[in-house]
């Protein structure tokens, strides 16, 4: 019913390719969204952070709903810290995701601007518009 296949080693040059070849890192656009993504996953860090200790100050929300912000703040930063890693690493799938977080963020930025909050909408609009401009011009130089 079953044969018994003996093992034979495959011993050609075209089996792995070659170091240089297979790790590739991204270009300097490619470098700057992965930076900016970085710095958004390390504030949403520290937002998941935050939420639990205005829950213990008393702020306006159920305790419960502060840890769930937390725990929603703290997989979008998992999440972003993977798409800065492929993007520092120069793959391409995360540009998409990027692409629509940075967009995302504009009418955040700018409501936070429109706020009273300055300095935090310009920082939020300023990184969305060049995050968006460096996953464009990676996107055209591979």
């Amino acid at each position: 019913m079953y044969r018994q296949i003996p093992f034979a080693a495959v011993t050609t040059p075209e089996s792995t390719p070659p170091l240089s070849q297979a790790a590739r890192h991204a270009g300097m656009p490619g470098l700057a969204a992965a930076v900016i993504i970085g710095f958004h996953a390390l504030g949403c860090t520290v937002l998941a952070m935050l939420f639990p200790l205005m829950a213990a100050r008393g702020a306006g929300l159920s305790s419960f709903s502060h840890v769930m912000f937390s725990v929603f703040t703290g997989l979008f930063a998992v999440g972003l810290g993977f798409v800065a890693r492929g993007l520092w690493q120069g793959m391409s799938w995360p540009r998409t995701a990027t692409a629509v977080w940075l967009v995302l963020l504009l009418p955040v930025g700018w409501a936070m601007a429109q706020a009273g909050s300055v300095w935090f909408g310009s920082l939020i609009l300023g990184s969305a518009v060049l995050g968006i401009v460096a996953v464009a011009a990676e996107a055209r130089s591979v």
